[in-house]
């Protein structure tokens, strides 16, 4: 399927080369290719029930070893996505549901003394959402304990003691590696291993995750997740003499600024007011190490993107291409991960385009300013 998906763009542009982008029977092979795409994935489609159904016995382990009465509320069982997909998301989801009954569900003596029933709950839901599916896990127990958080962060080195922290940043602090607040090590938590992992594997997927969580209400976890691994919507843009590849899913909108909107901070930073919300600019230019590409934010565009760690930010490229369908292909398999970089794609004229991984990319960014510690050497410029 992705073979026919490049093949389609080549002879697209090709066409178009030659003053027929605009003919009829390109939009009629268009619209073909996708509904083969979406046959081919309607067969490799498994409902994910097929992981749901084990939480049952998951559950029944759980309170037997824990003492904790649990009852399971679960719903989206015939929502369906990518066999591989299901395959691989059975490790995150029964680590998220040990961390809930664990971590999040109090014992029956204290969620009876603060006025809640004995029986505590834990849903699971699954639902498609804009071409993608969103999984959550939550639990109505005592919620994230953020000082308790920083606290043991603070104490192994993970942020300065002065560390003035967000509730969302305090919240991401439990991916960090080695983390764990349990004061016991046993068979299901306080081994400081396990967050981290989930975290790595559904961004190996592709995907994302945020948590919500009130103190004394309980947590939410919510997974975003592709549909499938082989091919993504992406947002073609240039920077300088590059051309790379944005995943439309981290796309929240694209601007041209007015001079006034976009204010200096330091030496070589700026930020960019987006209706009364100031966002950093990440020149992309600098990652790839393109040549001749815009530095001046009113003279390109800005790509307004959505990050798991680092909230929005606006990435300033030259100009946007297109939005077309890409087939991923992995640098892992053919070179070695790079940060900052998600895989590669074989654009309509032959050439090949990096994807930009945005998450890692906005963080490395940032980081490069003193705002975070990343340990990772590497970056989109090598593999450029």
């Amino acid at each position: 399927m992705g073979e026919l998906v490049i093949a389609q763009a080549m002879m697209a542009q090709r066409l178009s080369n030659e003053g027929l982008a605009a003919s009829e029977e390109i939009a009629v092979l268009d619209g073909l290719t996708r509904d083969i795409q979406e046959s081919a994935m309607a067969i490799r489609a498994q409902p994910i029930g097929s992981v749901f159904s084990r939480v049952p016995r998951i559950m029944r382990e759980l309170s037997a070893s824990t003492g904790k009465h649990v009852r399971l509320e679960v719903s989206g069982e015939s929502t369906e996505l990518d066999k591989t997909v299901i395959e691989r998301l059975g490790e995150p989801l029964t680590h998220l549901i040990r961390n809930a009954v664990d971590h999040g569900i109090e014992k029956p003596e204290e969620r009876l003394a603060a006025g809640k029933s004995a029986e505590g709950t834990l849903t699971l839901s699954a639902e498609h959402r804009s071409g993608r599916i969103l999984i959550r896990i939550g639990d109505d127990g005592r919620g994230i304990n953020r000082e308790r958080v920083l606290a043991k962060a603070i104490e192994k080195g993970l942020v300065a003691p002065d560390a003035q922290l967000s509730k969302e940043e305090i919240d991401l602090l439990i991916f960090a590696p080695g983390f764990s607040t349990a004061q016991t090590v046993s068979n299901i938590s306080g081994r400081g291993v396990g967050m981290d992992v989930v975290r790595q594997n559904v961004k190996d997927l592709g995907g994302r995750i945020t948590i919500e969580s009130e103190q004394g209400v309980g947590t939410t976890f919510t997974l975003t997740l592709p549909l499938t691994l082989a091919i993504s919507d992406g947002m073609v843009v240039n920077v300088g003499d590059q051309t790379l590849v944005v995943p439309l899913a981290n796309v929240v909108e694209s601007l041209r600024p007015a001079v006034e909107d976009v204010k200096g901070l330091g030496a070589n930073r700026a930020m960019m007011n987006v209706r009364g919300r100031f966002i950093p600019v990440v020149p992309l230019h600098l990652a790839v190490g393109a040549n001749g590409a815009v530095e001046v934010p009113q003279d390109g565009v800005l790509i307004v993107v959505e990050t798991e760690g680092a909230g929005r930010a606006a990435l300033l490229v030259d100009s946007i291409v297109d939005q077309r369908q890409v087939v991923i292909k992995s640098l892992d398999t053919h070179y070695r991960s790079v940060e900052g970089v998600a895989g590669a794609t074989i654009l309509g004229d032959g050439r090949v385009a990096l994807i930009v991984d945005v998450d890692g990319l906005v963080a490395r960014s940032l980081a490069e300013h003193g705002q975070l510690d990343l340990s990772h050497p590497h970056g989109l410029a090598e593999a450029a």
